[in-house]
């Protein structure tokens, strides 16, 4: 009997640790869970269910299982097992529960644990953690060095690209950003290419890595990135992310049009601080990052409900205030944005966003002076920073001063700013300074206003941009140009229709299936033959045909 359990562990423990290394976070809980009903204080296996756990996410139970997996190892004499876990419940409590003493008190322990133990990849572990605990870069980057000589003694891969990340982050804090991001690089490049296996490395790699991208606005290579975490993620069944990265993830998704899985992500993000997070910030974050997407799609009404009791949070200011534009009623906005862009200082990218905001609330005041004073401050970031996003988006801001004040120059930089986002794969971007040049030609040069015109409708139509959509094609109307080819909801089925309309809310296909009481492999034929006949090309499409359809035939085309 005993040895058929044995077998049978043994069966679980490969399924369990197949199941971590494919990010089958549910499958691998469930391996673990029966090697531990049989042999309940089993630690590798409490290792190992603390990691599923950590990424389902169930960030307290993760904890608590691990702290059980650390009492086991220090009664079966492990003390470098004991280390991990140990060093595993310290940044539980950094990040879940913003819990600085309790960390400190796993780190002395883990420290406790390797006196007397030689080099070993729990030794770099601790440096790493200690690393990420530093406030000074200087000395972050002293431990994340000790880490990689260590990672390179022992040819560890995991420790080495955690290690790599570390000494990138804090180069790049230090103001030597180009080294770190190489650093930074190179360890994408290895957590992304095979070579380290360790799921909750190669997610923190990842994290690391747009983090310091969003923190210098390096919108380029942060974009490069996600294409192959994209890849990686359709490879390996699961996203690279935690819960905290995922909206900065998604912010670079939704600037290169991928709207669809950006919302996804934003989702998720929001699960995650639903579990109980609490160290990386507030959940205000994912938030207000899809109240921007809202705001994209043409849904005030729903990016207005997200922001509710949020309005006065620093983070959520963006959306806040572009919401403030859209509906006519600026307030103290203008004041808002200039004592956020004082707490923030004058050199740092995250501005940037507030600088092209504060334009147009100037301009919406009708205070041009102030505004070209605050386009220019944004091209000089964009220069300082030599970021070619902050290039187009200052372009974007002198035009608008420029056109407001009838300047014959406006036009070309809109041109400029339309190419440059076209360059950059910034397709709402694009379609604005499209649709902007198509309302400066309309007067004199009505060939080339169609021409933009059609441009940014078949971008807006593309991404899902509903009321973008209607401007340009309201505009298109009214210089007696055809924008669209009605297409008519009657060619639905009642089922059809019933599934479109779920798919404007953005619901996946399994919660269609929930909604309707239909199977999953049913909710996908009904998207699919929905987007056959009204000849659409995803659901972005799909969601924005369905609300120009609920505003009535104005937004039909004659």
């Amino acid at each position: 009997m005993r040895l058929v359990a044995s077998e049978a562990r043994i069966d679980a423990w490969a399924a369990g640790e197949e199941a971590l290394a494919h990010g089958d976070w549910a499958s691998a809980k469930a391996s673990f869970e029966s090697i531990l009903t049989e042999a309940p204080e089993e630690p590798r296996a409490l290792d190992g269910l603390s990691i599923a756990l950590s990424m389902l996410p169930d960030t307290r139970s993760a904890r608590e299982t691990r702290e059980r997996a650390y009492v086991a190892h220090r009664q079966r004499g492990d003390a470098r097992g004991a280390a991990a876990a140990a060093i595993f419940v310290a940044l539980g409590y950094r990040i879940w529960q913003a819990n600085d003493a309790a960390a400190e008190g796993w780190l002395a322990r883990a420290e406790r644990c390797l006196d007397g133990i030689g080099p070993c990849s729990e030794r770099g572990a601790l440096e790493v953690e200690l690393a990420k605990r530093s406030r000074e870069p200087a000395v972050a980057e002293s431990h994340a060095r000790r880490a990689l000589e260590l990672a390179r003694e022992l040819g560890d891969p995991d420790l080495e690209i955690a290690a790599l990340s570390q000494v990138g982050v804090a180069l790049v804090r230090s103001g030597q950003w180009e080294e770190g991001m190489a650093l930074l690089d190179e360890a994408m490049a290895v957590a992304m290419g095979g070579e380290a296996t360790g799921t909750v490395v190669i997610c923190d790699t990842c994290c690391q890595t747009l983090v310091a991208c969003e923190q210098i606005a390096d919108l380029r290579r942060a974009t490069e990135w996600c294409r192959v975490v994209v890849d990686f993620s359709d490879r390996r069944r699961f996203t690279p992310m935690h819960g905290w990265c995922r909206a900065i993830y998604a912010g670079v998704l939704a600037s290169t049009g991928e709207w669809e899985r950006a919302e996804r992500e934003l989702l998720d993000s929001l699960r995650w601080y639903e579990q109980g997070l609490r160290g990386m910030g507030d959940r205000v974050i994912p938030l207000a990052r899809l109240a921007e997407l809202r705001l994209r799609q043409g849904r005030p009404e729903e990016a207005a409900r997200l922001l509710e009791g949020y309005e006065e949070q620093p983070q959520a200011l963006v959306p806040v205030v572009r919401l403030r534009l859209l509906r006519g009623e600026l307030g103290a906005s203008a004041d808002l944005i200039e004592r956020r862009l004082d707490a923030l200082g004058p050199d740092v990218p995250e501005v940037a966003a507030l600088l092209e905001l504060l334009v147009d609330v100037r301009l919406a005041e009708g205070e041009l002076d102030a505004a070209e004073v605050v386009a220019e401050r944004l091209d000089e970031l964009a220069t300082a920073l030599r970021r070619d996003n902050l290039r187009a988006l200052a372009l974007l801001a002198a035009a608008r001063v420029g056109l407001a004040r009838d300047d014959a120059g406006a036009v070309s930089k809109l041109e400029a700013a339309a190419e440059l986002f076209m360059l950059l794969d910034m397709p709402f971007e694009e379609g604005v300074a499209c649709l902007e040049l198509a309302q400066a030609f309309a007067g004199d040069r009505p060939g080339l206003a169609v021409e933009e015109a059609r441009r940014s409708l078949s971008l807006f139509e593309r991404l899902g941009a509903a009321r973008k959509a209607d401007e340009a094609a309201a505009l298109l109307r009214s210089l007696g140009a055809q924008g669209r080819t009605a297409v008519r909801a009657e060619t639905l089925t009642r089922r059809e229709q019933e599934v479109l309309a779920l798919v404007a809310e953005g619901l996946t296909n399994a919660e269609i299936a929930a909604r309707l009481v239909i199977s999953d492999k049913t909710a996908g034929h009904h998207v699919s033959h929905i987007l056959r006949k009204l000849g659409l090309r995803n659901r972005a499409e799909a969601a924005a045909y369905a609300l120009r359809q609920a505003a009535g035939p104005a937004s039909e085309a004659p």
